[in-house]
């Protein structure tokens, strides 16, 4: 027959079974955090070559000064802004479909 518990033995156990989970939630909102970061750099990376490419920039200094130029203009205008970009490619393509039924 096994032998009965005391409520010491319960609470230890208990204390143990926290502190692993403990160790466990701290593992994983630890992987999420990187998980974010490297998302983030990534982001990050391809935003910069970017603007690097459309505005042929050469160092930091270039990108921070022509980057708080356009800050304005661009928090303005931004949902314009995007909105043509979409209106000029669908109309863009609508043009290359015309072109290639009249060949």
């Amino acid at each position: 027959m096994p032998k009965k518990r005391t409520d010491e033995e319960i609470l230890q156990d208990l204390e143990e079974k926290i502190e692993k989970m403990k160790a466990k939630k701290q593992q994983v909102e630890a992987r999420k955090k990187e998980k974010e970061r490297k998302e983030r750099t990534r982001r990050l990376i391809q935003v910069g070559a970017i603007f690097e490419k459309y505005f042929e920039i050469q160092s930091e200094e270039e990108a921070e000064k022509i980057a708080k130029a356009l800050q304005s203009y661009v928090g303005k205008n931004k949902e314009k802004i995007l909105h043509h970009d979409v209106v000029v490619t669908h109309k863009s393509n609508a043009s290359k479909e015309v072109a290639s039924t009249k060949e």
